[in-house]
């Protein structure tokens, strides 16, 4: 039986490095400047982006990329709790593989809070600040086809900031949650968006190519259409009022999605 103190580094400076620079990137995050929106200093799309160039050191390193992305958004949750994340309420799907994909993004410091349904996750995350809502991805059929409930007015302020998994190693595909808040839309270098629209002709995907858009309709819910766009597109982007213009009556971004 391999005693414990066989796995202890013959010379304290290599452990001593790590919980320094630990320490370091902890507090840097922790002090960061809040968004002059305020809020709870919750940066999806940063956090995003560096966990992206984490694993391409953990890579040329040797070390496992997925095991540095697990460390990384363990830390980043932690940090939020710190920063004023006060609960994410969870519901939907398989509510135990929900709650276990929440910890997978937030780790255990958040408080995750599992809620009756979706629409009540989302009405507290309105109207409790510093919340959060971790709900199935709306591409899956067996999510409730909640994302309707985004083209409410009384929801209008929420929006899908992050998907989990996102691992180096993930398989293509859609994810398995969806993190939804009032926070604005940002990029995090490699994103593909999610928008919704009336789209009653079924021209969505041909109108938007016509902007020069490369666009999916993923799902309906009678008129409305849910639909994936391959590239960061801003909420005021011009492209969309084009769009708008040209027929797609409502289309609006409602979510972004940061690539592995």
């Amino acid at each position: 039986m391999m005693a414990a103190d066989s796995f202890h580094p013959s010379s304290g400076a290599s452990e001593d490095g790590f919980l320094a620079a630990l320490g370091q990137k902890w507090r840097e995050m922790r002090d960061a400047p809040l968004p002059a929106s305020g809020g709870i200093g919750f940066r999806p799309a940063r956090e995003a982006a560096e966990m992206r160039r984490l694993s391409r050191e953990a890579a040329v390193t040797g070390a496992p990329a997925d095991a540095v992305a697990r460390m990384w958004r363990s830390l980043c949750g932690d940090v939020a709790a710190a920063r004023g994340l006060k609960a994410v309420f969870v519901a939907g799907g398989d509510v135990s593989l929900t709650l276990e994909a929440g910890r997978g993004y937030f780790g255990f410091g958040p408080d995750l809070q599992p809620v009756v349904g979706i629409r009540d996750a989302l009405e507290r995350v309105m109207t409790t600040p510093g919340t959060l809502a971790c709900i199935p991805w709306p591409e899956h059929a067996g999510g409730g086809q909640w994302w309707p409930m985004l083209n409410e007015s009384r929801f209008h302020d929420l929006k899908i900031v992050a998907g989990w998994p996102a691992l180096p190693t993930t398989t293509p595909g859609i994810p398995q949650v969806a993190i939804v808040g009032r926070l604005p839309i940002e990029s995090s270098g490699d994103d593909e968006m999610l928008a919704t629209a009336h789209d009653d002709h079924w021209t969505a995907e041909k109108l938007l190519a016509e902007v020069g858009l490369k666009a999916e309709v993923v799902t309906r819910a009678r008129s409305l259409a849910l639909i994936r766009i391959a590239e960061y597109v801003a909420p005021d982007d011009r492209r969309i009022e084009l769009a708008r213009l040209a027929g797609l009556d409502a289309l609006r971004v409602v979510g972004v999605r940061p690539r592995p």
